[in-house]
């Protein structure tokens, strides 16, 4: 009787054992993340500080399995796997108008002309809308808006002073309809092209320039096949780093919170990483092809089209919505 009690304590116990075993796997916190981007572009940047800011908020309660240079594919790949559940967490760039028409907005050329003021616009009430949307229209839970940057325009045709220099040139831009729509109003030839297909494209004559931050010109070396680099900033593009929504409503109370922290530090690290980068690849873009001509040029002489190009942006975003963009874009 001894020896049975014995045996059936020492099998409780090993069941408790096992059990306890299998909640502690079960509460383990695993995430999927990806991008295509290689080290030290902006989209790369901003998911690594997320996978380490989460990493540190969460210890062993989280698993991550990480890949980044295209390993799983482009952007658009992204998008359709955390959709569907094969990623959880992933950054988008200016392709995320193609899941959510109010993303268009960013397509608004000379609304910004700070840092600080982006930042009050995406951290506030039009945020929190964006947010939203993204989740009916997307099924993505927004974790918060890092930064590409603000944009100029480089060619190896002419200097790009006014609108009427645009006339004729073949630029990449992303998938964007409204960029597009935005470069044709503005006299350009818009081409829709991968963006690791730049480098050689403007190497053969395929395209004349494109736009892009500093950020991206000097990691992808473009000014080593360019001749004009126009200081235009002509639009802002953040980054929208997203969860699977699923996989965010499923989250406990304490996942949630450390999932925000992180995202929260990733934010903030990614907005100051651009900052530094304005700061510092002109210099590095002068001083490695000192053969490339940087100019400013006449920002009234765009703004004056800039108008029109919002009221068409306006068609897609939403018109109140758009309104409402332009009104805290203002403030």
């Amino acid at each position: 009787m001894t020896h049975l009690t014995r045996r059936t304590a020492l099998g409780l116990a090993t069941a408790a054992l096992l059990v306890a075993g299998t909640a502690s796997a079960q509460d383990t916190l695993e995430l999927r993340m990806s991008v295509e981007s290689t080290p030290g572009a902006s989209t790369q940047q901003i998911l690594a500080a997320f996978r380490d800011a989460l990493q540190a908020e969460m210890g062993d309660a989280v698993a991550i399995e990480y890949f980044d240079s295209g390993t799983l594919g482009d952007e658009i790949v992204h998008m359709q796997q955390v959709r569907t559940g094969q990623l959880d967490v992933i950054p988008i760039g200016s392709d995320a108008v193609q899941l959510d028409p109010k993303f268009a907005v960013f397509d608004i050329p000379f609304l910004f002309n700070s840092r600080d003021q982006v930042a009050a616009v995406l951290d506030g009430p039009i945020g929190a809308e964006l947010d939203q949307s993204f989740q009916e229209n997307a099924g993505l839970k927004v974790l918060g808006f890092g930064e590409i940057g603000f944009r100029h325009i480089t060619n190896n045709v002419r200097p790009v002073v006014t609108p009427a220099d645009l006339e004729g040139l073949k630029l990449r831009t992303p998938g964007s309809s409204t960029r597009i729509m935005s470069f044709e109003m503005l006299g350009a030839s818009p081409i829709k092209m991968n963006i690791g297909e730049v480098y050689l494209a403007l190497q053969q004559g395929v395209i004349d320039g494109q736009e892009n931050p500093f950020g991206n010109i000097a990691k992808w070396s473009w000014d080593e096949v360019q001749k004009y680099i126009s200081l235009s900033r002509h639009v802002y593009t953040p980054i929208t780093l997203v969860m699977n929504l699923r996989t965010y409503e499923g989250l406990t109370d304490e996942q949630r919170d450390a999932v925000h922290a992180a995202a929260r530090v990733a934010v903030d690290s990614s907005r100051a990483y651009g900052a530094e980068n304005d700061a510092s690849l002109e210099a590095v873009i002068r001083e490695r092809s000192p053969d490339v001509e940087l100019n400013e040029i006449d920002a009234a002489s765009f703004r004056d089209v800039a108008k029109a190009i919002g009221a068409e942006i306006g068609k897609t975003a939403g018109e109140a919505f758009t309104a409402r963009f332009v009104e805290a874009a203002s403030q």
